[in-house]
């Protein structure tokens, strides 16, 4: 199994409603060039199907009505989380996310999680972590780009969605410091 964490420090904590949006309603994929199917917030035993857009980040070909995309695979997410709790100081820690586990037949065997948080400084961040090992044969077979495709997805994750809070923040003054 391969492991994979990878943060980045979104900015304000004024941005935490519209991250945790963009995460919960797979926003955060989309920004990523990957395709998710249905596209409804996310809650335990969702299973979505995702494609990945081969044109990123230039939006994806529509042909006869569909999306010209790359199978990926199924998930199901198999978390949410979605909490403000207190910490030692008395202050409110939040988190927004979910984690999934792909299901036969995904390019990647394992779980991956998505989440956003404020920090005790503060801090907007988001991590993507996963545990996986290649899904499909000829993957295996090539399994240190393997490795290197998840990261490049990572830090895609990661900063699509800087991105989206940034055109957001653009629209709201009031979150721009």
């Amino acid at each position: 199994m391969n492991h994979l964490e990878h943060t980045l420090d979104l900015g304000s904590a004024d941005l935490f409603p519209l991250a945790r949006e963009a995460i919960l309603t797979w926003k955060l994929q989309e920004s990523a060039g990957v395709i998710s199917r249905p596209v409804r917030r996310a809650h335990v035993g969702q299973i979505v199907d995702l494609w990945l857009n081969p044109l990123w980040p230039r939006r994806a070909v529509r042909l006869r009505g569909r999306e010209l995309s790359i199978p990926v695979g199924s998930c199901e997410v198999i978390e949410v989380i979605d909490t403000e709790v207190p910490d030692r100081e008395r202050r409110f820690q939040r988190a927004a996310g979910f984690a999934y586990r792909t299901l036969p037949g995904h390019l990647e065997y394992g779980e991956q999680t998505f989440l956003v948080t404020v920090s005790t400084d503060d801090r907007l961040r988001v991590t993507i972590t996963s545990e996986s090992a290649p899904g499909h044969s000829l993957l295996r077979a090539f399994a240190p780009l393997s490795v290197s495709a998840q990261k490049v997805m990572a830090v895609r994750y990661t900063k699509g969605l800087a991105r989206l809070l940034r055109s957001s923040g653009a629209q709201n003054p009031s979150l721009q410091r």
